[in-house]
């Protein structure tokens, strides 16, 4: 039985979904604080949450082949901010670092009371010795090359 564009988009909106509620839980429920990076790598999922969504409803391979597109990007977010952790290269200068752009210790002081910065190049978390932002680029990526190949076997019934 051929899987159908349809059954691809659901794949896609489930796994989104998915994604999209473990770091939820574990933001609100665990007690995970996002980093700057880590919310900039859920965006491409919320993105995929809607394209899935459209090709549910309007089966077409150009919907899967945008949402590959959005996992190969957030396999990159998720790469970028996993070379941050390990300190392969700069992250942005709002969370990592000693830099603050405060011009006194008053506002520096200040700084701290309004918001908890959570450094993007601390690791917070891991599972089997890997960060979360490396596993988002582990799943993103695995879930993209599905895509593409599945894509690429040839064509598929749209219902």
């Amino acid at each position: 039985m051929p899987i159908t564009l349809r059954t691809l988009a659901a794949a896609a909106l489930v796994l989104s979904l998915a994604v999209i509620g473990y770091v939820l839980f574990s933001e609100h429920v665990q007690g995970y604080e996002p980093c700057e990076l880590c919310l900039r790598e859920r965006l491409p999922w919320y993105a995929a949450i809607a394209v899935a969504l459209f090709g549910i409803v309007f089966p077409s391979r150009w919907f899967i082949a945008a949402i590959a597109l959005l996992l190969l990007v957030s396999a990159g977010l998720g790469l970028h901010h996993s070379g941050v952790e390990q300190h392969w290269w700069p992250g942005p200068t709002a969370c990592t670092g000693s830099a603050t752009g405060a011009g006194s210790i008053d506002e520096l002081r200040a700084m701290m009371h309004q918001q908890k910065i959570v450094q993007c190049d601390a690791i917070g978390w891991t599972f089997l010795g890997l960060s979360m932002a490396t596993w988002n680029a582990i799943v993103s990526l695995a879930a993209a090359l599905a895509f593409i190949s599945l894509l690429l076997r040839g064509r598929h019934a749209t219902r």
